[in-house]
Parts: C-alpha cells; structure tokens; sequence
C-alpha cells in the first residue's frame, strides 16, 4: 500500500474560529473525496464573512506523469485448471478504479475476476499477448484531470451562493477567489499575495502537518484539538485509497 505523504501546510483563516473549523473539516472532505491530498502541497483558505468573501490559495506537488497499468501491478500469466489467465498484482491501489473500468470494458466484467484486494485474473484466449497490452495501457493522466479536479474541489468547498468566481491555474500554483457580489481588485491582489506567501510559509514546528490546522495569529488552540481526531480521520482514509 502506497503511503500518502502528508501536507505541509494547511490552514483555514476567518474573523469566526468555529466557521474556520466547519470549513476546515469541509475542505478536507472534499480533497479526500476527489483524491486530491496527493498533488496538494500547501493549501491557505480565508473566509471574511463581512465582505461575503472566499479566498483559497494551492502550491501543488510535481504533478505526476501518465499512470500505465505496470506502473501498480505486477502483470504476468497464470495457469488454473488448464485454462490460462493475465494475473494482476496490484501494488499500489490509487488508481483501483481507473483500472477496474478499463479491464470492464476491454474484456467484460463476466471475465474479470478480482480474486482478493491484491489480485485480479482476467480471462482471455491468449494471455500471454495480452499481457504485454494490458501493462503498457495509460490508465490515469493526472495532469490532465489535474485541473478540472480543482476547480471542482474549489467549488464544493465555497460557501453557497457565492456565485461570482475567479480562478488562476499556472505552473503548480492555484487560486480560487469567489464571493456574492462583483469582485473587487484588492481581493485578487489579496489572493496572489497569499499564493507568494505559501511559497516561503515555515512549516514543521509553525505548521502541523497531515491536515492539522497550523497556529496562526489570531487563531485559537481549540481549533487544533476539536477538530484533530476528524482529520486524522481523513488521512487515514487517503492513505487506504
């Protein structure tokens, strides 16, 4: 099982510390949900309820190359009862899903046997030329996925009605601004500044990582402890996934 490395830094910032927290544990759900934790790095949300405003600010990780099939599973043949198999021995569950579909839909779920949670048989009348096809097959390509992912991710976490949204993707830098009324220029200055700031942000001591809500000024030790144990939570989930 493939370890998720934990986020460097994450904080959630509002002029209310018990909004802050919902929307902490809101924002988590979401990157667990969409299985964004991976390619997050470092992630600033502020919410300032008196300007009905939402700011959230992503330094990304190296995006990861195109995922082929041999790049989570061992793939050779297998032989039972006379009759021959392509054995898949998974190694890294992340992409389950992405190859599950495309093994449905290129020999038919009737042909598809996950025999355990690490092996999958696939029955097929030549197994040894498939092999070779099935491990090269791309299955996943994150960096095209990447940015359809944030958006949606930023979206599911802005509060509801805040329907007049921008958002910038560059590099491994993104940043979503959204509010009920038009949007004013000191708020997306306010949101590139806080993309330049996560760039030089301490972490470690000055920021709790796996998701933990870093001390900031301002900020209460509630917040850290109320909403610990949901988090830890989460990652638990992300590092199973």
């Amino acid at each position: 099982m493939a370890v998720m490395e934990p986020l460097e830094y994450f904080v959630v910032d509002s002029e209310v510390p018990s909004e802050a927290l919902v929307y902490h544990d809101i924002i988590a759900d979401v990157m667990s949900d969409l299985r964004l934790a991976s390619a997050i790095g470092r992630i600033r949300v502020e919410v300032v309820p008196k300007k009905a405003l939402f700011i959230m600010a992503i330094l990304l990780r190296d995006v990861e190359i195109p995922i082929r099939v041999s790049d989570m599973s061992k793939v050779e043949t297998a032989y039972e009862g006379g009759k021959g198999f392509v054995s898949l021995s998974i190694e890294r569950e992340k992409y389950m899903p992405e190859l599950t579909q495309f093994l449905w839909n290129t020999y038919t779920p009737a042909n598809v046997n996950q025999a355990d949670r690490w092996t999958i048989l696939v029955s097929t009348d030549d197994p040894v030329a498939e092999v070779s096809k099935i491990q090269n097959e791309i299955i996943a390509n994150p960096s095209q996925s990447l940015h359809s992912n944030l958006i949606e991710f930023a979206i599911r976490a802005v509060p509801e009605g805040f329907r007049v949204r921008y958002h910038t993707f560059e590099n491994n830098e993104f940043l979503f601004v959204a509010s009920e009324d038009i949007l004013e220029k000191e708020w997306l200055a306010r949101g590139e500044q806080m993309v330049e700031e996560l760039k030089t942000v301490k972490v470690g001591s000055e920021a709790a990582e796996s998701g933990q809500v870093a001390k900031q000024p301002g900020s209460r030790e509630s917040r850290l402890t109320e909403g610990k144990e949901k988090r830890e939570r989460v990652n638990r989930e992300e590092e199973a996934s």
